[in-house]
């Protein structure tokens, strides 16, 4: 039986190409349209779909208002369309905490070069969003912690980070499935203690994601400790714009500092460098110290 998928835009001409591309997969099948986020929410109600596709900017109820809603009431996968500008990126990252899952440009070209390409992704996050259990929402419930990302304020100022020990640590274990379970109790458990495991000795952690991981990612990295031993890198599939962005809201949220990597800086432990989008992300050790070396993405990469 095809996945059920209602598709949400105030332009009838995308609703229609969406359809279209969706529709070409035996798998996935679109059971409804709605032209603003208050149709979205009741449609929800009523098709049951498995995913929805859902616009930011729409009149009556915005995309961000209709995540909200949806996850309340009916939750539901949803992958968000939004503008590849600075504002578009907020807006999705809005979206994301609210309870959405995903998210892609809404230009096509922006997604791949080739049309057909980008078809193909829109159809592969569908499916694979339709696989899995919506997830909660992210937005944080009243805590001493610091204030909902939501909340319109400042870049939070850097947290100190401490130089990368020369003599590596113990390993530190940490199961993903305490960090990504979502309970309450789970910050207490996720305590990283020096653990061995398998005789190694760890000097940095790397997290690579792409479907599914700006929601993976928070839930991760805000369980882990001010004073974590040593390096974090991140690689999120994401758009260039989105990337400052996506550091900064995440760094307003974790103990550690979370920022997107630059250029030549130094690494230092107890911070997670997210790689800017369409760049590559290099370490190099030279005199002593580790760098940070970001490189342009060649057409034959």
């Amino acid at each position: 039986m095809a996945f059920k998928v209602l598709v949400v835009d105030d332009s009838s001409f995308y609703r229609r190409r969406v359809k279209d591309i969706l529709n070409e997969d035996r798998s996935l099948e679109v059971v409804g349209e709605a032209a603003n986020g208050r149709e979205a929410v009741e449609k929800v109600k009523a098709l049951r779909p498995d995913v929805v596709t859902m616009d930011v900017e729409m009149p009556l109820m915005d995309g961000i208002e209709a995540v909200k809603r949806i996850m309340t009431e009916c939750p539901v996968s949803i992958i968000m369309f939004s503008s590849l500008t600075h504002e578009g990126a907020k807006a999705t990252l809005d979206a994301l905490e609210a309870g959405a899952v995903d998210f892609l440009p809404k230009r096509f070209k922006d997604i791949a070069k080739d049309r057909s390409d980008a078809a193909t992704l829109l159809r592969t996050k569908v499916r694979l969003l339709a696989r899995r259990a919506p997830v909660a929402s992210l937005r944080p419930r009243p805590t001493p912690r610091p204030a909902s990302l939501l909340k319109k304020s400042p870049p939070a100022p850097a947290k100190p980070a401490r130089p990368m020990p020369s003599n590596a640590p113990k390993s530190t274990f940490v199961r993903s499935s305490t960090l990504l379970s979502g309970s309450q109790d789970a910050a207490e458990p996720v305590v990283v203690s020096q653990v061995q495991r398998s005789g190694k000795r760890y000097r940095c952690l790397a997290i690579g994601a792409s479907t599914g991981g700006p929601v993976a990612l928070q839930k991760v990295l805000t369980h882990l400790p001010a004073r974590f031993p040593f390096p974090i890198f991140l690689i999120q599939h994401m758009p260039g714009t989105f990337t400052h962005a996506f550091a900064e809201r995440l760094n307003q949220h974790c103990q550690i500092q979370v920022k997107e990597a630059e250029h030549g800086e130094v690494v230092q432990a107890g911070c997670a460098y997210l790689a800017p989008g369409g760049k590559q992300m290099e370490v190099e050790k030279r005199a002593g110290h580790a760098y940070i070396v970001i490189k342009e993405v060649n057409s034959s990469d």
